[in-house]
């Protein structure tokens, strides 16, 4: 995993600001932190000056009390350097237990690319028309919650999907010669955003439907 990890890593694109409904760090921008807090802790120290009677105190030449107070600012960078690899494994678990060995070429593409030929609008967000190759809508949402959880370990020029949005509620069922996949925000603020990127992926799903196959 670490190996997969580093190949989106080496493929993310630079993010200047957090995109709209940003569903927080990816596993990369965790391992990216403890990395920082690591080289912090490496560099830090304790002030600690001898006083005349041999204690220890905070002020060179001051004599510091039979006790005084202590921080070590490099324990500090230690704890927070595990509390953000502890997140990123666990993003990368999350990751494990959605795609299993799922290759690549499939679970980088979102499931709308591969098969939307439609959208509609509706007051809470959208609804996306998909050919009956999606599948049931079982497989779907199983291949959904994947590219979902693939986003997450990496920055990458996924920060238009739709599904990367934090909050969304996705219900999917087979109507006649389709599968329609309905994907909602409780957040009024961010339908507009919702509906946006679905618009964007109809049309990269009808480019995509255009190539000539290999």
């Amino acid at each position: 995993m670490r190996a997969f990890l580093a190949s989106v890593l080496l493929a993310a694109c630079a993010t200047t600001s957090a995109p709209p409904g940003e569903r927080g760090l990816r596993a990369s921008d965790h391992l990216e932190a403890a990395r920082e807090h690591t080289e912090a802790a490496q560099r830090s120290w304790p002030d600690q000056r001898a006083g005349a009677d041999g204690s220890i105190g905070t002020s060179p030449g001051v004599a510091g009390p039979p006790w005084y107070y202590y921080w070590d600012p490099a324990t500090d960078h230690e704890r927070l350097a595990e509390i953000h690899r502890s997140q990123a494994a666990q993003i990368e678990a999350d990751y494990q237990r959605a795609c299993g060995d799922a290759p690549l070429a499939e679970i980088s593409v979102s499931p709308l690319v591969h098969h939307a030929i439609g959208a509609s609008e509706i007051p809470t967000g959208m609804v996306v028309y998909l050919t009956p190759e999606a599948g049931t809508p079982e497989q779907l949402l199983a291949e959904m919650r994947c590219h979902r959880a693939w986003m997450m370990l990496g920055r990458t020029n996924m920060d238009s999907c739709p599904l990367d949005l934090a909050g969304i509620e996705v219900v999917a069922h087979r109507t006649e010669g389709a599968v329609e996949v309905m994907i909602t925000t409780r957040d009024r603020g961010l339908v507009k955003e919702l509906q946006r990127r679905v618009a964007m992926d109809v049309e990269a799903a009808a480019a995509h439907n255009r190539r000539p196959a290999p």
